[in-house]
């Protein structure tokens, strides 16, 4: 049986968030707001059974806390003495949601009948009727307190976003839990402090302040503000600048407007004491725990007592995939301040991980499309490519520049191609780009003129892949209709397989080599290079013994069509030199430049070996 769609629309998850947050805001018993919690991840996950257990003040058993379907014959089986042990003495003792505990990561158990090294499931299971299960533990700004499963009553195999929606639940159980536990603490100070009314006055503000802001927090999720509509709610409740960027350090989002102060810089970011803190925050896992970053002095060196910011990870799927930063605010930040910036933090992964969703999506769409468009053939519906292309954004009836970026050796998981290609080439216009055949494809507008955007793609895939492969990008020839694609397709083809055969990579334009191009599509890499070092050999031999321009002359001339005075004004040189050194190429080639078919097979070689240098042709 396959696993149910998980319901991950932010607006559905930002509901429960909000109902939990209800409920926790509302007094309830701890009891009713763990229910609420199990209830939430039945419905929004579709597990059959749900229960969240906390650890007791020892450290020695997990008990249930609030649960959603569990029958009471099950409660009193698990209640039992021994039945939850932490660290039992051996597998046979042995729980997913202890050892959750004890590993404070997620446990999947996608068939209880199969896992053996949990001996106590052979006895849990029947009685409720399940059999399979994730353990995520609750994790928050303080220590595991302790563990939420879901069950399902048939074996299945779990999605990565039914895990990420799991685990996003354990943490908000983990905020409800400290959110109870801060009003028992704040009812303990009322009972013990009953004379400092002033004092007490202030913490209810704080903590009022705190909850309307995140009410406001939870309304911009639901009215769709998305990062700039945060980031300037935050900005303003904390009168300081906020900034949002991803993992490379480019800021997707800031503010204010007018006042702004940027994060530090990487200089001062990355200094010894601002290194530590922040490496520190990044070994805490997916704790959304601020780390507090020192500023620079006066000279802008990176000092312990200069001003002081604040960043809180974006951790998306596990990984660090950006920071939220904030500056210049009027004082430190106060406990509570901290917990906002948290949950602003936590907030902003969410739209990040809806975002990488819809590119997914995006990607796929793309890559079917492109399937389509290149097929032998061409496309069997045009019309119906033309609508498809159009509702992704591109007007494909205008022509197009079909290029490839390739990449030799292993690429990082982290790094998207389809993704880094797309905010690559801004501020231009955002290419079609997607998987086809072993490369990544590129449609562009063929105006403007989309190489310095595709020189921006090479550069930024070569820092992403580093020293792990060769990256090469290939401008291929315009398409000017949905016939010409596959044509172009094929060239670009031809030529990223020469260049990879030279071991180079790099920026390669063959969209200027009119007919000439067309050999690429069917000579074999070991067949052009044999070709181009046929027809040119002599004329290298002598540049190699005696030097000289023989070789970029021929170039300059085919170039200029032919034209004798036009090659002489690029290259600077009389006249009479240019017709010497085409002579002394008549010579040595044994051909004569006059005859059409041997100008063409000269370009042809002169081509094919510019592809194989390190230098660009065109």
């Amino acid at each position: 049986m396959s696993a149910p769609e998980v319901p991950a629309s932010l607006r559905s998850w930002m509901s429960a968030v909000s109902e939990i947050v209800r409920s926790v805001n509302a007094a309830e018993p701890l009891e009713k707001v763990l229910t609420r919690v199990a209830e939430q991840a039945c419905e929004l996950i579709g597990f059959e059974f749900c229960a969240v257990m906390l650890a007791d003040e020892r450290g020695e058993c997990l008990h249930i806390a609030g649960c959603s379907g569990l029958t009471p014959d099950y409660l009193a089986q698990v209640s039992d003495g021994g039945s939850l042990r932490i660290r039992p003495p051996g597998p046979d003792l042995d729980t997913p949601a202890a050892r959750a505990y004890r590993e404070d990561r997620t446990i999947v158990v996608c068939d209880v009948r199969t896992a053996l090294s949990y001996g106590r499931l052979r006895h849990l299971a029947p009685t409720q009727g399940y059999q399979a299960l994730l353990a995520a533990p609750l994790r928050g700004s303080g220590d595991l307190a302790g563990v939420i499963v879901a069950y399902s009553v048939t074996a299945r195999q779990f999605t990565g976003p039914e895990l990420e929606l799991i685990e996003l639940l354990g943490g908000q159980a983990a905020v409800a839990l400290e959110t109870a536990r801060l009003r028992s603490e704040q009812q303990e100070v009322i009972r013990e402090l009953s004379r400092a009314n002033d004092e007490l006055r202030r913490g209810r503000a704080v903590l009022e302040w705190a909850e309307q802001q995140h009410h406001q927090l939870m309304q911009l999720v639901l009215d769709e503000a998305g990062l700039p509509g945060l980031v300037s709610a935050l900005a303003s409740a904390l009168h300081a600048s906020v900034t949002v960027e991803d993992i490379d350090g480019r800021v997707l989002a800031s503010a204010p407007a007018e006042g702004y102060c940027p994060p530090p810089s990487p200089a001062v970011r990355w200094a010894r004491t601002a290194r530590g803190a922040l490496k520190a925050q990044e070994i805490s896992g997916r704790r959304y725990m601020v780390a507090r970053v020192p500023g620079p002095d006066a000279k802008g060196r990176p000092a312990a007592a200069g001003p002081a910011a604040w960043a809180a990870p974006v951790v998306v799927g596990g990984e660090l995939a950006g920071r939220l930063w904030v500056t210049a605010p009027p004082a430190d930040p106060e406990p509570v301040q901290l917990r906002v910036i948290e949950r602003f933090a936590l907030v902003v992964a969410l739209l990040m991980l809806q975002q990488r969703h819809l590119l997914d999506v995006q990607s796929r769409l793309s890559g079917d499309l492109l399937g389509d468009l290149l097929a032998d053939g061409g496309p069997v519906r045009p019309r119906t490519v033309l609508d498809r292309a159009a509702a992704l954004g591109h007007d494909l009836s205008r022509p197009h520049v079909l290029s490839l970026l390739t990449v030799e050796g292993a690429v990082p998981p982290a790094v998207r191609l389809p993704e880094l290609a797309r905010a690559a080439a801004e501020p231009g216009p955002v290419p079609l780009v997607g998987p086809y055949d072993g490369t990544c494809v590129l449609l562009l507008p063929a105006e403007p003129d989309p190489g310095d955007a595709l020189r921006r793609v090479l550069a930024k895939a070569e820092h992403a892949v580093g020293r792990r492969g060769t990256v090469t990008v290939v401008a291929g020839p315009v398409a000017p209709d949905l016939a010409a694609y596959l044509t172009a397709f094929r060239v670009a083809r031809g030529a990223a397989a020469l260049r990879r055969a030279s071991g180079l990579g790099g920026f390669v334009d063959v969209g200027r080599l009119g007919l000439s191009a067309l050999l690429l599509e069917t000579g074999t890499p070991d067949a052009l290079r044999r070709f181009a070092a046929t027809v040119l050999r002599h004329v290298e031999a002598h540049e190699e013994r005696h030097g000289g321009d023989l070789l970029a002359t021929l170039q300059a001339w085919l170039s200029a069509g032919c034209s004798t005075a036009a090659a002489a004004d690029a290259l600077v040189v009389h006249r009479n030199t240019v017709t010497y050194r085409l002579s002394r190429i008549e010579q040595l080639t044994g051909r004569s430049l006059r005859d059409s078919s041997v100008r063409l097979e000269l370009q042809l070689a002169l081509t094919i070996r510019e592809i194989l240098r390190a230098g660009a042709p065109g």
